[in-house]
């Protein structure tokens, strides 16, 4: 198989030769086969989620030899092959790149159970207040010999659920990924050991019905509650609601029971006195301003007396300050209470407000003055920090502009202000400010000077250099060209002088100069007509001849006989029309 080259050689008498050649080519156009095993159903390995399984590995033939045979799909005889079905696949390939390829199935049935296990039966005693109980639980979770087992509660409540007084059955159930199937179950019992409850109203006092030893009073009767439904409530000992109490106390006992027979009591006592509150009057509240100098004022008033029906009350001051006193900045509560021969009491009050109006007071150091630090653009400037005194303690001082002592302050005028603040929230000011003169000159550097010859043909140069650019201890500083050419400009034959200054922010100016010579190296040109040859004119001993000899003759005036006029730089075509008019003279 494959291609065959033929090669002829033919050769004359003289020994020449000339060859040719052609190829024979067989092509292998038949496949291979290759047959493999039936499909191989087999049971997981207890335990596992698998089983190891063997098989007669297939091998393709051909009708060359040299055929190949691969698996290209599966696992090979004797591998773990994991539950479910898993394809394997084998081909051959023959010399000629021909192939052939068969397939079976390895299917491993997981016949396993998963097991499952619940926690034991839970007794709890109900959550106090209520007829139930959050119970938790380890929530049970099945395994199996394969992984992806999934496990539901079928009945009852999940862990942390409540759950209600009584007996409540709790069953899971785990399902592997072939359908197997485990349970198991417990259950949560739920014991009502709360009592019932019940609230009394407080204790209450009346004062007698005029002219009687007695008083009439209601009351919201209690009824007791349970954390289940079913309390009955009754009143064991007193009196009913709305009856006629009499003077002195009557304890009233009420009993509720709940449904497990489980009682709980509460009891309050109805007490009827006589009672008369005395009165007492207090002036209006006193405003006042502080006395100068000081953080208090002295303020009098008409020091209040309470009275009664009976006799014998008497009155005291239980806050604040005496009249006459010294009051400080703020607001002072009095208070007097009087109490009557049976302990009833009645209290009245005012205030003596002191208002700090006094500001408090400070003094900044004077403007300060002073030149920029060599090669900076500030200067370090200190003070004395102004601190704000007042009559009352406790002033606080700020700066609320400016820079603080010792700070690198930047050229210009900075204002630095300062607020002095006292306790009641009176405020006073004061401000200097310091001044930074940038005394410093900004520098520039110029190249050297420049020498170049003129740009051949021409009367000048183009001429590049670096623009020199100033530099100063302050932002801000601009560079301007004064006099000559910016670089890259045609220079003319001659000295330029170019100049920059640079000026600053503040005004400050220096300036550098550097000259641009341009010389003049090229020659001038001239070009003669060929010899001339003419007969004399008849008669004479001479011809006039006419044409390029004036320019001839023109140059020859020009080498005896110069004009006079302003010299010119060589090569420079500035005396054209001179020339031309000396010219026209000759020729004519």
């Amino acid at each position: 198989m494959g291609a065959t080259t033929n090669i002829f050689k033919v050769t004359d008498g003289s020994g020449n030769t000339a060859t040719c050649a052609f190829a024979v080519s067989v092509t292998d156009t038949e496949l291979p086969t290759i047959t493999c095993p039936g499909n191989i159903p087999v049971a997981n390995t207890p335990g596992l989620c698998s089983a190891v399984v063997s098989y007669s590995t297939p091998v393709g033939t051909d009708n060359c030899s040299g055929a190949t045979t691969i698996q290209t799909l599966g696992l090979p005889s004797g591998a773990t092959y994991p539950v479910g079905a898993t394809t394997n696949i084998f081909k051959v390939t023959d010399g000629s790149g021909n192939t052939a390829t068969c397939a079976f199935a390895v299917s491993v049935t997981d016949t396993e159970l998963p097991t499952i296990t619940c926690p034991g039966n839970i007794p709890v005693a109900n959550t106090p207040g209520l007829c139930s109980a959050v119970v938790s639980y380890t929530t049970p979770v099945g395994t199996d010999n394969c992984s992806g087992a999934t496990t539901i509660q079928t009945l009852g409540l999940p862990s942390g659920a409540t759950y209600p007084v009584g007996a409540t059955t709790n069953i899971f159930k785990v399902t592997d990924g072939s359908g197997n199937t485990a349970t198991c179950a417990f259950a949560v019992s739920v014991t009502d050991t709360e009592l019932p409850t019940i609230t009394c109203p407080g204790n209450i006092p009346v004062a007698n019905t005029p002219g009687l030893c007695s008083a009439v009073v209601s009351y919201t009767t209690p009824v007791g509650t349970d954390n289940c439904s079913g309390a009955t409530t009754i009143q064991t000992l007193g009196l009913p609601s709305g009856a006629t109490y009499p003077v002195g106390a009557t304890t009233n006992i009420f009993k509720v029971t709940d449904g497990s027979g489980n009682t709980a009591t509460c009891a309050f006592a109805v007490s009827v006195t006589d009672t008369e509150l005395p009165t007492i009057t207090c002036p209006g509240n006193i405003p006042v301003a502080n006395t100068p100098g000081l953080c208090s004022a002295v303020v009098s008033y008409s020091t209040p007396v309470g009275t009664d029906n009976c006799s014998g009350a008497t009155t005291i001051q239980t806050l604040g300050l005496p009249s006459g006193a010294t009051y400080p900045v703020g607001a002072t509560t009095n208070i007097f209470k009087v109490t009557d021969g049976s302990g009833n009491t009645a209290t009245c009050a005012f205030a003596v407000s002191v208002t700090d109006t006094e500001l408090p007071t400070i003094t900044c150091p004077g403007n300060i003055s002073v030149t920029n630090t060599t090669g900076l653009c500030s200067a370090i400037v200190s003070y004395s920090t102004p601190v704000g005194t007042d009559n009352c303690s406790g002033p606080t001082t700020t700066q609320t502009a400016g820079l603080p002592s010792g700070s690198s302050f930047p050229v210009g005028q900075t204002t630095n202000t300062f607020k002095a603040t006292d306790g009641t929230g009176n405020t006073n000011y004061c401000a200097f400010t310091i001044t930074v003169s940038d005394a410093q000159l900004p520098t520039i550097s110029c190249p050297g000077n420049i020498s170049v010859n003129n740009t051949p043909g021409l009367c000048s140069a183009v001429v590049s250099y670096s623009p020199p650019v100033g530099a100063d201890n302050c932002s801000g500083q601009t560079t301007t060209q004064t006099s000559g050419l910016p670089t890259g400009s045609s220079f003319p034959v001659g000295a330029t002088t170019n100049t920059f200054r640079v000026t600053d922010a503040a005004g400050n100016s220096a300036t550098c100069a550097f000259t641009v010579t341009v010389s003049d190296a090229q020659l001038p040109t001239i070009s003669c007509p060929g010899n001339i040859s003419v007969n004399n004119t008849p008669g004479l001993c001479s011809a006039v001849v006419g044409g390029s000899v004036g320019v001839t003759a023109l140059r020859l005036v020009r080498t005896t006989a110069p004009v006079k006029r302003r010299p010119k730089p060589r090569g420079c075509p500035q005396d054209l029309p001179s020339l031309l008019a000396q010219r026209r003279t000759l020729s004519g």
